[in-house]
């Protein structure tokens, strides 16, 4: 019965865990700084992944993640959904708060990324990154490296 229902098993989505820091910063930002960093983790939409591209940044304590739905990052500002959990139910921004994320550059590139690929490395901006009273003038410019997730 075991071996039966395992084979049925729907196939591991194709996720990147790493690092994440943060490069520049606009003058309107208050509660982002220059070398800020988190833990991260990037969901690209390759493959036979789920259509959202995700992307995270996880400290002891807490989380905040950011959806794209349907459509992989590019190099225009794109509205996210963004949530996260750490101090009760997990929550949702609501949509006047939302943030905005571009990456300008995917190594390799998005289209290469496969089951196979080992290492990502993107780099982009993120408008108002965690509800920033500078609203979306805040604009934090970041780098994530990051390896395949092996348990995924």
């Amino acid at each position: 019965m075991l071996l039966a229902a395992g084979a049925n098993s729907a196939s591991a989505e194709i996720v990147f865990s790493g690092k994440i820091k943060f490069t520049a910063v606009t003058s309107q930002c208050r509660n982002v700084r220059v070398k800020d960093f988190a833990d991260s983790s990037f969901h690209p939409i390759v493959g036979s992944n789920s259509p959202v591209a995700g992307l995270s940044w996880v400290w002891p304590g807490n989380s905040r993640g950011h959806g794209l739905y349907g459509a992989n990052f590019d190099a225009t500002f794109r509205t996210v959904k963004t949530g996260g959990v750490g101090w009760g139910d997990p929550y949702l921004r609501p949509t006047t708060a939302e943030s905005q994320i571009r990456i300008v550059s995917y190594a390799p590139a998005i289209t290469a990324i496969t089951a196979a690929t080992e290492i990502v490395t993107i780099r982009g901006q993120i408008r108002r990154p965690f509800d920033d009273p500078g609203g979306l003038a805040c604009i934090a410019t970041f780098i994530g490296v990051y390896v395949k997730d092996s348990y995924q």
